[in-house]
């Protein structure tokens, strides 16, 4: 991957150039991304820069000698990974996978998709709406993998994608190695959630934030990934606030508009009409997934009640509809009072916390039901 590959973000590619000519790179480097913006290509395209024998100062990597092949294909021996996993239908009979188990599927997601999410990676794995985990076995995986020399003499290189998944006892084994690493040996942190990560892992790294790609960077790229109209790229190059990733899960069918539209309809439905009994019925189809899905249910409601309320106020051209969630918008928006959505919202993000918080998902969603029924019929 060389970083004229790498949609957006032109300053900070100038910056990590300066960085490595000027000698400057430090040993751990924590990438801050929002879902899907791009941080693992700016990974891959930063460390190819760094061995790369035929670069360019201030320009790119050259993109065709072995070194970069192997790079660009995630195949070089001394570049390594690490992410979230859990048991799946793909790790045979261990009870405790590591990412090594998953290497093949990890390399084949990143050629079908450099932008993906951390859904797309759950889904590629087969975790059956599991969360993902970065465990202490994984940290030793980690430490065992460093401790050998560098087989092309150009450095060590450990990527480690959403680090704020590693458990306590993972973090605490992996710091020493931060704090006093190995000569010529880099850590590259992908994270979502920053704050989520030990505080001594991240003030010791450098704190690199990417940006949203603009909607002319964006929009060209989703039409000729997915056969949209100029219009249409532009309405999901805004509701996913930049993010490619976001915008091709939106536009393909595993998206939560396609996944949970319709259970959404049913749960307004049921409450715009005051039938309770309907409406519990209704969670049947959340709680038979698993609680990352319970998740994104929850979002998804709020986003799509969010553009009913705008809707109802009269403030279409900003709401963002998705051209699917048409017809249940114009339906519903003149359907519940203005003081529902609050309550609403509200409910939904509880839900999400006590689903986080391991709270049983039938308490969760019963509750949820009574707050809809109550708001809009009482």
């Amino acid at each position: 991957m060389q970083f004229k590959e790498v949609l957006g973000n032109g300053e900070l590619k100038e910056r990590l150039l300066r960085m490595v000519d000027s000698g400057r790179t430090g040993h751990s480097i924590m990438l801050v991304e929002r879902d899907g913006y791009g941080a693992l290509p700016m990974a891959l395209a930063l460390i190819q820069y760094m061995i790369c024998g035929n670069r360019r100062p201030g320009g790119d990597s050259c993109g065709v000698c072995p070194t970069c092949r192997k790079i660009a294909e995630m195949v070089h021996p001394d570049l390594h990974f690490a992410f979230p996993v859990n048991v799946s239908s793909k790790s045979g009979s261990s009870k405790k996978p590591l990412s090594s188990s998953f290497l093949q599927e990890w390399r084949q997601l990143y050629r079908d998709n450099p932008y993906f999410t951390e859904t797309d990676l759950y889904t590629r794995l087969g975790m059956d709406g599991k969360a993902g985990v970065i465990s202490v076995a994984e940290a030793r995986e980690i430490l065992d993998a460093l401790s050998l020399k560098s087989y092309e003499g150009k450095g060590k290189y450990m990527i480690i994608w959403l680090p704020e998944r590693m458990n306590a006892e993972a973090a605490n084994r992996l710091l020493k190695i931060v704090e006093e690493p190995m000569p010529d040996t880099y850590f590259l942190f992908i994270t979502h959630a920053p704050d989520r990560i030990i505080s001594t892992i991240r003030s010791r790294s450098q704190i690199v934030r990417l940006y949203p790609a603009r909607a002319d960077e964006l929009v060209p790229v989703l039409q000729a990934r997915t056969g949209l109209s100029s219009g249409e790229a532009e309405v999901y190059a805004r509701i996913s606030g930049g993010s490619l990733g976001l915008a091709l899960d939106m536009v393909g069918e595993g998206s939560a508009a396609a996944a949970w539209l319709q259970t959404a309809e049913n749960m307004l439905e049921a409450a715009a009409s005051g039938d309770l009994v309907r409406l519990l019925e209704g969670n049947e189809a959340v709680l038979s997934q698993g609680r990352e899905q319970q998740k994104e249910f929850c979002l998804y409601m709020e986003a799509l009640l969010r553009r009913m309320m705008l809707r109802r106020r009269g403030l279409d051209r900003i709401s963002d509809t998705l051209p699917q969630e048409v017809p249940a918008v114009e339906r519903f928006s003149p359907v519940f009072p203005d003081g529902f959505y609050e309550k609403a919202f509200k409910a939904l993000e509880e839900a999400r916390t006590m689903i986080e918080s391991n709270v049983n998902a039938k308490m969760v969603f019963c509750h949820l039901a009574n707050v809809l029924f109550a708001t809009k019929n009482f």
